[in-house]
């Protein structure tokens, strides 16, 4: 069983329907999303035999035609990748960013590393992107099969940034799953083993940043730590939406008319690139981190019994225009 849990700032739209009427070359357009049937992996819709790009990972290296890797800690002035993050990104490292039997697995890892900025910090671990490569379109669906990393300080992410550059946060960000490692209460906040978040972000300029986030909760028997699970973006003109598994229901909903995207220019309608990466630490669960909960070198050594238990792993990736 599944909950969506309100946003702070959702207007409660995530239980509308899932059908978009909407206009291209001045002739409407009725969309209306349906999972597939089955499943390809524990709770993951089966594969689509529509889509126009599918990664499997079947290859033992990155396809570098799609995917490039960011480097460093990005300090933009808010910290370390804007979040005061922990991690330096690598660069095409097999330590951190590697494909094992069909899975993209990311692996962060407590040592100290100076980066290509020069700046030291004391864990590694990877981010993708398509960034200048392969570019996701209006009108299109987007889905991924993941399980994600337990730890404490472990922030795994799949987003989208604007393809044509545009500033942040006017250019909007769309963040199809965002969750933290720790799987137990810490200082009176639950444990997040089956909780996973999706939201956009928009404004003028920073700091005039707003955004629209909704928490989408699993069974803890079912949750996205021990289990697959499937994330997919409905993305059309003036209008998203984000489902979970074979959920026929968006547990966020988004379009011009909501709070507060309806008093900003709404940014969406534009081509975004794809983002896969786990950060360490930084402000999305309060600076919290435990060293010793995070793989200490290549082979997990310190979790060698189930060194996936610390990694995000990705089964595939599907992209398919919708019309």
């Amino acid at each position: 069983m599944f909950i969506a849990i309100p946003s702070i700032f959702s207007c409660g739209s995530g239980g509308e329907a899932d059908t978009q009427n909407t206009i291209v070359n001045n002739v409407p357009i009725s969309y209306s999303y349906s999972p597939p049937s089955g499943k390809s992996i524990d709770n993951c819709v089966a594969k689509s035999d529509r889509a126009n790009w599918q990664e499997d990972f079947i290859n033992s290296e990155l396809d570098i035609s799609k995917w490039s890797f960011d480097e460093g800690c990005n300090n933009n002035g808010g910290g370390c990748n804007g979040n005061n993050e922990y991690q330096n990104y690598t660069l095409n490292d097999s330590d951190n960013l590697f494909i094992e039997n069909g899975f993209l697995k990311i692996q962060p890892i407590y040592e100290i590393n100076t980066g290509s900025d020069n700046v030291t910090q004391n864990y590694t671990s990877a981010k993708i992107m398509t960034k200048d490569k392969f570019p996701i379109d209006i009108n299109s669906r987007v889905t991924i099969c993941f399980k994600l990393p337990e730890g404490t300080g472990l922030w795994p992410a799949v987003w989208m940034l604007p393809f044509d550059n545009s500033p942040w946060p006017s250019g909007g960000e769309i963040d199809l799953i965002e969750a933290k490692g720790r799987s137990y209460p810490i200082d009176g906040s639950p444990g997040q083993s089956n909780i996973i978040s999706s939201a956009v972000h928009f404004g003028t300029q920073w700091p005039d940043h707003k955004y629209i986030v909704n928490e989408f909760y699993s069974s803890i028997e079912n949750n996205y730590q021990d289990f697959f699970h499937s994330v997919t973006l409905i993305f059309q003109n003036n209008k998203i939406d984000i489902y979970v598994n074979d959920e026929t229901t968006p547990h966020l909903s988004v379009d011009p008319s909501i709070y507060p995207l309806n008093q900003y220019a709404y940014p969406f309608n534009r081509q975004y690139y794809l983002i896969i990466n786990v950060a360490v630490g930084g402000n999305f669960d309060s600076g919290r981190v435990e060293p010793s909960e995070i793989c200490i070198d290549s082979s997990c050594s310190n979790f060698i019994d189930n060194p996936d238990k610390k990694r995000l792993i990705i089964d595939w990736i599907e992209y398919e225009k919708l019309y």
